[in-house]
């Protein structure tokens, strides 16, 4: 419902509530039958803003973000991968690796992907494209030296040379399935 079709009720109600800015309070403020009507609605919802009401139990706000956190919050059309949950795989020697999500519809997976410092992945051609995004640390393909931020896009039928790491890293990467 646009600002102009609102009843003066909602108005004065919305006045009340200090959700009126600009013109629309100056209004309601000049117009004595709608502050009287916003003055009601003051006096209506006074209670629930009473000084005098029992506090909570000490200690209910941190017991509702535990609950909160254990249960996670439920978001229609989400998926969360909590990090404290995460299954690491074996890759190679000092790489790991843990999948974030399988798209059947469109045969892709993604992944995160550990090296440890030293860590070599070995030399491979692509059956497949590859998206990679460095999170932290340092990649070496040759002479490609990929950091922190950087994105690198491997098409099906390329081939790379061993991936080096010398501070280890962490990669965000899309490949077919």
């Amino acid at each position: 419902m646009s600002k102009d079709q609102r009843s003066a009720s909602s108005l004065a109600a919305e006045h009340a509530l200090g959700l009126l800015r600009g013109g629309e309070r100056v209004a309601v403020e000049a117009d004595a039958d709608l502050r009287r009507e916003a003055e009601a609605w003051q006096a209506r919802l006074a209670p629930l803003d009473d000084a005098t009401a029992e506090s909570p139990p000490p200690g209910l706000f941190e017991k509702t973000l535990e609950r909160i956190d254990r249960e996670g919050v439920a978001l229609p059309g989400t998926t969360t991968r909590r990090a404290a949950d995460a299954e690491w795989q074996h890759h190679d020697d000092g790489i790991t690796y843990r999948v974030l999500k399988v798209d059947e519809r469109l045969q892709r997976r993604t992944l995160l992907v550990k090296m440890q410092p030293g860590a070599v992945l070995k030399s491979h051609i692509h059956s497949f494209e590859e998206e990679c995004l460095v999170i932290e640390g340092d990649l070496r393909y040759g002479d490609l030296v990929l950091r922190a931020g950087d994105y690198h896009h491997a098409m099906a039928s390329a081939h790379h040379a061993d991936g080096v790491t010398t501070s280890g890293c962490l990669l965000h990467v899309v490949i077919a399935i």
